[in-house]
């Protein structure tokens, strides 16, 4: 669809058409509207929409086909999203006006709920919120994209559109006081006609909302399932709320059947659709995982084992298909507990009654076998799913999507699954799944048979996995030897991976396509994916690459802390090593303290410590900048990036700077305040670091009593590590032990303190004992991390044990990856694609392997 408005300018790239006007001021960020449509009026909003426009001083943006909006409304890629067909970016002053010509021009027009944004109106689906008009975006401190807004005081906000409205503290919303105004989520009181009260949530998301909720009628509790209208429509105009009275439908059929919610009531709410359910329990398989680790042998839970949760999910199911239904999307998050553990299942919206429902599937569980519009729906098709979820039960890892190969991810989620429970004693459950996981329907049901009679073996003696005709890799787990030759290869791959997404980050026109455009950062951003890059110059292209990527960041206006992973000293770094320029922007050696440091933290408070975004990283990268700086012989330079380092010192020693509080603990803290990126061993680390490249007799003594401190509780850490429900993170970079082994690891060598080392390989082998079962590839909380913790101890100590170890950590990392060994595809923390980012992608990846292949080499943000 291609629009003009005379006098201004407009282009289009895969998702928008653009139209900006030259007369609008330059603005960062501003109050900005949202039309809601649904994909078949799509061209008569536009139509209705752009004479307005054209009355105003804005710039505007609006989805560029049917088929974009269709994909923009299903919520798949941002909940943030939906709905948003148009948006317009006013001048100052322009908003208010420029909003009721539009209600007056949209009214009794439907779309889709925006749930970031506010009504301007109930009877049109104009929206608005506070957001960002530039794409200033960054990593922030928790790892997630950021898009930055600063405010008067300085202070930051993340921008972004996510499930709910939020707007910043110096904006105010000019729409409040008006009659009809939508003042956001309203009480409970009134729901389903005043009978039901609502007292918690259980799922946020674009197509609807689910709550427990009370029935004031007879005191019982209850779950309201929500169907936003218009939300995920299809071709045919059936959206959530078909799958909604689908599921209705099917719960009537299933009345009665053990394992099943009951629907007990079914209501509308202006456009959206409610159905009110008996209540299953209060966890899901997922959460209680999560919480209490894989399915294991426990004698104080003897029914919690796979083949316990076997039995009760087929019998479940038998009684389901009995009725002539079949689910079509079971996995973990749809099989509810109660508190004796017994199963329920739950989410029937795309089930099919009699063979026939909605399409729809989960990539890994029901996908797989997914049968497309008209394939008729069986029995047969819920074990894939069964098989996938005792998977996830055993291991508690989700099913391998990232290869196009749906044989290839089966095949690599059954490699996962020996990885984590290896030997004969798990022989049979490993069968039993592989059994499940085949792709012949008749295989399928002969598992399920066999699982229901309890047989470890086919009839025929074979294991059930040969019997069942299962295809297995080539080359098993326990088969793959990680030698010289076959790390050549990968390390190769993935530097030819890293290259071709460092030139379409550097492609013009490829980056003026983007959606988002690329941060500049070390964590998530062009930053790290450069100085990976920097240790492959003697690949052909590869320093022309890495040029052009420098050039590009240097080019960027982009609205940085001055952290060093997420921020413009990592930066810095990445442009003064590839030689753009000469790192760092301090702007006198008299100042530290000027706008290279922190005056303040985040949330306004002190001035934040840890190594992500807060002082101790600043410090560690000022340190590495001096480093090179000597090596150019610009002594002047160093002496300035030094005195920003003593600086950071001085304001850790003082207190000025302070470690955030990690709160409360929940699923996956770990060892989140001793940790690496936002805990104590990172600022130790600093603090070894800059004793040893001052001498300081003051700092020394802060560095080993940092150290000390560090030492004296990583042994509780261990012990917590090696609980049955233990979270894998225990295991991670970011905050477990492969980040507090490895500042062990240096201030050994630092502070000759061999006790250091000692704990240190203590840490690396319980990594080790976590890592088959940590789902995560990458740096940060993956197994990179891992690796190359193993790569430190096996230097440090001389061991083979732990160069094993590290051989064994890529050989898992290929498990849980796409393609082949030689040419792996590496998941993202999304686990359905692949990036090239440091922290989150295949440039951390290559980091490890690079290290493993050279045994050892430098790791981003340590000084070697």
């Amino acid at each position: 669809m291609t629009e003009s408005i005379a006098g201004r300018s407009g282009w289009s790239d895969d998702t928008w058409s653009y139209l900006n006007d030259p007369r609008m001021p330059a603005m960062d960020h501003g109050w900005k509207l949202h039309v809601s449509a649904r994909p078949g009026d799509l061209e008569a909003v536009t139509g209705l929409v752009l004479p307005v426009l054209s009355r105003h001083v804005c710039h505007a943006k609006w989805a560029r086909s049917p088929e974009t909006l269709r994909e923009i409304n299903s919520g798949v890629s941002s909940a943030g999203a939906v709905g948003k067909a148009i948006t317009v970016y006013p001048a100052p002053g322009v908003l208010v006006g420029l909003a009721d010509e539009l209600v007056a021009v949209l009214r009794g027009r439907e779309g889709p709920q925006i749930v970031s944004d506010r009504r301007v109106d109930p009877a049109a689906p104009v929206y608005y919120r506070y957001g960002p008009f530039t794409g200033d975006y960054r990593t922030g401190r928790s790892g997630r994209l950021e898009s930055v807004m600063v405010g008067p005081d300085g202070r930051a906000f993340d921008g972004l559109a996510d499930g709910s409205y939020r707007c910043p503290p110096w904006a105010e919303d000019p729409f409040e006081n008006r009659p009809g105004h939508d003042a956001g989520p309203r009480s409970s009181a009134g729901f389903g006609g005043g009978r039901y009260r609502v007292t918690g949530g259980i799922v946020r998301k674009p197509q609807g909302n689910v709550y427990r909720a009370v029935d004031l009628a007879t005191g019982q509790p209850v779950v309201v399932k929500q169907a936003r209208a218009f939300v995920a429509e299809d071709e045919s105009g059936a959206d959530t709320r078909d799958r909604l009275r689908n599921e209705r439908t099917v719960l009537a059929a299933l009345d009665a059947v053990p394992g099943v919610p009951r629907a007990l009531d079914y209501f509308r709410h202006r456009s959206d659709e409610y159905l009110v359910m008996t209540s299953c329990g209060g966890r899901d398989l997922r959460r209680e995982v999560q919480e209490n680790g894989p399915y294991r042998p426990d004698p104080a839970r003897p029914s919690r084992t796979v083949p316990d949760l076997a039995a009760q999910l087929l019998r479940v199911l038998d009684g389901i298909h009995l009725r002539g239904v079949v689910v079509r999307d079971l996995k973990p998050g749809n099989v509810v507990l109660d508190a004796t553990g017994r199963c329920r299942v739950i989410d029937f919206g795309i089930s099919a009654l009699d063979g026939v429902g909605p399409d729809g599937s989960t990539p890994g569980y029901s996908g797989p076998v997914r049968r497309g519009t008209g394939g008729t729906a069986e029995p047969a098709d819920d074990y894939y799913a069964l098989g996938a979820t005792l998977c996830f039960a055993a291991t508690g890892m989700e099913p391998v999507i990232v290869d196009a190969d749906d044989a290839v991810n089966r095949d690599r989620t059954l490699d996962c699954l020996a990885w984590a429970l290896p030997g004969d004693d798990h022989r049979w459950i490993r069968a039993g799944i592989a059994g499940l996981m085949s792709f012949d329907p008749a295989v399928r049901t002969a598992g399920a048979d066999r699982l229901r009679a309890g047989a470890p073996v086919a009839a025929s003696g074979v294991p059930a996995a040969a019997a069942s005709g299962v295809s297995r890799p080539s080359r098993g787990p326990g088969r793959l030897r990680f030698d010289d030759g076959l790390a050549e290869e990968v390390v190769e791959h993935t530097a030819a991976f890293c290259v071709d997404e460092a030139r379409r980050i550097a492609d013009p026109v490829l980056a003026a396509r983007a959606n988002i455009p690329t941060p500049v950062d070390v964590y998530g951003g062009s930053s790290g994916l450069g100085l990976e890059l920097l240790h492959h110059l003697h690949r052909p292209g590869v320093r022309e690459t890495v040029d052009a990527l420098a050039q590009w960041t240097t080019g960027q206006s982009r609205n940085l802390s001055p952290g060093f992973y997420s921020g413009r000293t990592g930066v810095g770094l990445f442009l003064a090593e590839a030689g753009a320029g000469p790192g760092g922007h301090a702007d006198h050696p008299d100042h530290p303290d000027g706008p290279d440091l922190p005056a303040r933290g985040p949330d306004g408070g002190p001035p934040e410590a840890d190594l992500i975004e807060g002082v101790a990283g600043i410090g560690i990268g000022r340190l590495l900048l001096a480093r090179h700086a000597f090596a150019d012989g610009d002594s002047r330079l160093a002496d300035r990036h030094l005195a920003v380092a003593a600086a950071c010192d001085r304001m850790l020693a003082s207190g000025r700077a302070r470690l955030t509080p990690a709160g409360a603990d929940g699923i996956g803290s770990a060892a989140l305040r001793e940790g690496f990126a936002h805990g104590e061993a990172g600022v130790a680390y600093f603090l070894v670091e800059y004793a040893g490249a001052t001498g300081d007799p003051a700092a020394l003594h802060r560095a080993r009593r940092a150290c000390a401190d560090l030492a004296a509780v990583t042994p509780g850490i261990i012990a917590a590590a090696a609980g049955p429900g233990a979270t894998r993170r225990y295991g991670s970079w970011c905050r477990g032990l492969a980040g507090i082994g490895t500042v062990l690891v240096r201030a050994a060598d630092r502070l000759g303190e061999p006790g250091h080392l000692v704990l240190a390989q203590r840490a690396a082998r319980t990594c080790a004992a976590l890592a088959p079962r940590m789902p995560l590839v990458n740096q940060c909380c993956g197994l990179a991390g891992v690796g190359d913790l193993m790569v430190d101890v096996a230097r440090a100590s001389g061991s083979e044990e732990f160069w094993n170890a590290a051989e064994t950590v890529a050989a898992l990392i290929l498990s849980r990856s796409g393609g082949t060994p030689s040419r792996p595809v590496f998941p993202d923390a999304g686990l359905a694609r692949s990036s090239a980012t440091w922290a989150g992608g295949s440039a951390g990846v290559l980091a490890f392997f690079r290290r493993l292949h050279d045994r050892g080499g430098q790791r981003l943000g340590l000084v070697d």
